[in-house]
């Protein structure tokens, strides 16, 4: 039964049978195949379905970061038919059991027999190529036609029609490369293909450009009777140019073209082959060049996209400091990359309680701030004055359980403080203690037993409550991811808490805007000027 076979950058998500009926892919939840974890995908990204004739029809459903289909070109919003295997995001989709699939290559050449051609001449690509002036000026034109083209089928449109103009061919190819070396589907000119659907020009050629980067000439091949190759038999050819096309030494493509109307043109010359390659190497540049182009475009629109995912996430962390009773609560956060896997959040409870949350999820990036924003929404929800925090970090681990790879994981700290009487609640779930001072300059240390699993480790996993009630006298604490105690200098040397401890104890006057600034303080002295390698989030809390 013909089917797909879908994996993440984690691991086998499913196998899955394909009909007539669209198989929708995606990250939304209403998608039959959901595509978790992977900013690049859509909620509705692609369908796939089997057409009436059993081929794979992939249809990209206006994506934002399109489709690729058998290591072809990314597409947005069109249908292709697919042989191999189907890219969507960082999800690869393998087709097993439909038509084409396994097959090395969509591009076939006619094979040939073994043989060496008396009229044919090959030329290494070390060979320093020979133009004469009026030729020069033929590809100073055909630069100037190309150079203004910032799409690749056109520019390789264009490329071939100016060999056939310039070297009277009278059938022609071009193709380029695909990042598993063999060929993407080629622009022809009067070339077709046999019932089995391979282009009818010779494979030897074509592999002598495509492998070995060689130029070559076919003169009068029939003269030479013993030994033509099939594919010549078959399809006549008087007189054949193939060359690579080159850019920096890499083999990008090839471009072939012949004359099959006998005794009304002269045969090639060498001249002919090192005009076709330099006209090559102009198709090399302008094809380096878009790839370019499309690379910085891409990075730019993904560049802005996290910028404005950035300024998302920052409006959905508290603005200002909360200040209630005797309470004063005040947070920061610091990505390592454009958004953040870290947040935290505070909120009134309505009872005189404030809700803190503070949380790290495994990586960072933008994969982790969209879970982050997941359990932020879903805390916010949950989070009510009757709420058991046990209970709601087992609902929350639940969540985490069933909608994430097993290899994401969230740590994070849920509680409460009351801003009249100063006691303070939390549950920890895999999260670095927090460091509490009390009035008389004392720290007050929590048991690593007392500290459950992360969110997202074992389903059933139990969680405990850790009361500090008003009689133990906390005046100061500072809640933090491991982005502090993880910052290493130079040298490689973390941290770690101690320091953090003793810059705390030294401070004049415990507020939490000169908790939080003290902090960053250190852990940039510690830094050396280097960028920290994860997230860094602090919750300062003061006591009156």
């Amino acid at each position: 039964m013909p089917s797909i076979v879908v994996r993440s950058k984690t691991g086998l998500l499913g196998t899955f049978e394909l009909s007539r009926r669209p198989l929708t892919l995606g990250r939304a939840d209403n998608c039959d195949i959901v595509l978790r974890n992977d900013a690049e995908v859509s909620r509705e990204h692609a369908q796939i379905w089997l057409d009436e004739s059993g081929n794979v029809v992939v249809a990209d459903r206006k994506s934002k970061n399109g489709t690729r289909v058998d290591d072809g070109d990314v597409f947005h919003n069109e249908t292709r038919i697919a042989t191999r295997t189907v890219r969507i995001g960082e999800h690869d989709v393998e087709l097993v059991g439909v038509r084409g699939a396994g097959r090395t290559s969509d591009v076939k050449f006619l094979p040939d027999t073994p043989t060496h051609l008396g009229s044919t001449r090959y030329f290494p690509s070390s060979k320093q190529l020979d133009l004469s002036n009026q030729r020069l000026q033929l590809l100073m034109s055909l630069t100037a036609r190309i150079g203004g083209v910032f799409e690749r089928k056109q520019l390789l449109e264009q490329a071939v029609d100016a060999c056939c103009e310039a070297l009277q061919f009278e059938r022609a190819l071009i193709a380029l490369k695909t990042a598993r070396g063999d060929t993407e589907a080629p622009i022809t000119r009067n070339i077709g293909q046999d019932e089995n659907g391979a282009y009818k020009v010779s494979r030897t050629l074509i592999n002598k450009a495509l492998v070995y980067g060689e130029r070559a000439i076919v003169n009068n091949p029939a003269t030479d009777v013993e030994n033509l190759s099939e594919s010549m038999v078959r399809f006549p050819i008087c007189s054949a140019l193939c060359v690579p096309i080159l850019h920096r030494d890499e083999v990008l493509g090839v471009i072939y073209g012949d004359r099959v109307t006998r005794g009304s043109i002269s045969s090639y010359s060498p001249s002919d082959v090192d005009f076709l390659a330099a006209i090559a190497q102009q198709v090399g540049v302008g094809t380096s060049n878009l790839r370019l182009l499309q690379e910085h475009v891409r990075s730019q629109k993904m560049f802005a996209s996290l910028e404005q995912a950035r300024g998302i996430q920052q409006r959905l962390l508290p603005a200002e400091p909360l200040e209630m009773g005797r309470v004063r609560v005040e947070g920061y956060n610091e990505p390592s990359s454009a958004v953040s896997g870290d947040y935290f959040d505070y909120f009134d409870l309505g009872d005189g309680r404030i809700g803190l949350i503070i949380a790290d999820v495994t990586g960072h990036g933008l994969p982790a701030a969209l879970m982050m924003a997941n359990l932020q929404a879903a805390v916010q929800v949950a989070l009510t004055p009757t709420t058991s925090l046990p209970d709601l970090a087992a609902r929350m681990n639940k969540l985490v359980c069933q909608n994430t790879a097993s290899n994401v994981f969230i740590t994070a700290i849920l509680g409460w403080i009351d801003s009249n009487t100063g006691t303070l609640e939390f549950v920890s779930c895999g999260h670095p203690a927090p460091i509490l001072i009390t009035h008389d300059g004392g720290i007050i240390e929590f048991a690593d037993s007392e500290n459950a699993l992360p969110l997202g480790v074992l389903p059933d996993d139990t969680y405990h409550v850790r009361r500090i009630g008003p009689e133990r006298g906390v005046t100061a604490g500072l809640f933090f991811t491991d982005g502090l105690i993880e910052a290493a200098d130079p040298a490689g040397t973390m941290l770690g808490s101690q320091p953090v401890i003793r810059n705390l104890l030294a401070l004049p006057e415990r507020t939490t805007d000169a908790i939080i600034e003290s902090t960053l303080k250190l852990v940039r002295g510690h830094l050396g000027g280097r960028d920290n390698a994860d997230d860094l989030t602090l919750l300062a809390l003061r006591l009156k």
